[in-house]
């Protein structure tokens, strides 16, 4: 359960799980340059490395470049551990909400892209959307439907602008230490595939193509 990986390729990018320790030590190090020294988002419990109980038996994915620069991650946890929802963020549900832990519900977290990216004309939007890509074609290699995320507000438009439809599950709040106004959603890829399928088959197209390392990048024309 949950233990397909996903390998992408995408022009000059290439997305996939990252399988070894040392890929993820180099996460953990992004994770900090951005979460903890730029967005002062998160107090770093060790320098140099974002790394939290949370990783343990999590799934990272990672956008690389052409040098093997990683550019862009999201963090994958599963239904058999704790989720963020559950503790550190449960004040961003609604009351009456539940949090699901069936084996097709996952929590996505760490979301990041290099901030240099955004000197580059598109480059920041191009990476997220891969991310994006990446997170729905694991998601159907591992069976998974639903996925609960933590957002900024503007965030939470943004993802709804590029495609993305998610449902809002509590009240807006001010995290510590940042004091950033966010909020919980989750994320239907059935619905999401369905809707791409009757409104946006440029979209639905780019993201059920697997791998083209040949092929010019189409993203521009599949959020159109």
């Amino acid at each position: 359960m949950h233990n397909q990986p996903v390998h992408l390729h995408e022009q000059e990018f290439c997305l996939r799980t990252l399988t070894n320790e040392k890929e993820r030590e180099l996460a953990y190090r992004f994770r900090y340059r951005i979460f903890c020294r730029a967005l002062r988002w998160i107090s770093p419990a060790a320098p140099g490395i974002d790394r939290d109980r949370y990783d343990d038996g999590a799934i990272l994915l990672g956008v690389f470049d052409e040098s093997s620069e990683l550019r862009a991650m999201a963090r994958i946890l599963l239904p058999t551990g704790p989720f963020m929802l559950e503790s550190d963020f449960a004040p961003l549900l609604a009351p009456e909400h539940s949090v699901r832990k069936a084996p097709d519900t996952i929590e996505i977290t760490r979301f990041a892209v290099d901030p240099a990216a955004a000197q580059t004309r598109g480059l920041s939007q191009k990476l997220s959307l891969l991310l994006y890509k990446g997170l729905c074609h694991w998601g159907q290699l591992n069976a998974v439907r639903y996925a609960y995320l933590v957002v900024e507000k503007y965030f939470f438009r943004a993802i709804h602008l590029a495609g993305f439809p998610c449902r809002r599950i509590g009240p807006l709040f001010r995290l510590p230490p940042a004091n950033v106004e966010s909020l919980a959603a989750i994320f239907d890829l059935e619905l999401f595939l369905s809707e791409a399928h009757a409104k946006r088959p440029h979209l639905e197209e780019w993201m059920n193509r697997a791998q083209d390392q040949s092929a010019p990048c189409s993203i521009a024309s599949a959020i159109a």
